[in-house]
């Protein structure tokens, strides 16, 4: 496997994705763009209105993609729970028409 995404439900008209990644020797070549073109499809076909995703600053390079699909980004909080260092996790969140 080289990529993922998931679409959870969190309410009834909300979705929080999760566990987006590709492997690096696929990444800046359009494959992130696609899975996440892919679940905000998903996410508009089953009714979702309000799309959230977490994700840590160090995944920086993400943050395009993110804007690109209109997420804005609504929270952070430091985190030293999951590595020896902090990282500031950020919340973004998107409404869909």
């Amino acid at each position: 496997m080289k990529g993922a995404i998931s679409a959870v439900k969190k309410g009834d008209n909300l979705a929080q994705l999760r566990l987006f990644c590709i492997h690096e020797s696929l990444q800046s070549k359009g494959y992130g763009n696609r899975l996440l073109e892919i679940a905000m499809d998903f996410c508009r076909k089953m009714n979702y209105t309000h799309v959230i995703l977490w994700t840590v600053d160090i995944c920086s390079e993400a943050r395009h993609l993110y804007s690109k699909f209109g997420f804005e980004l609504t929270e952070t909080k430091e985190n030293t729970e999951w590595a020896d260092y902090k990282m500031t996790e950020e919340k973004w969140e998107v409404e869909l028409e």
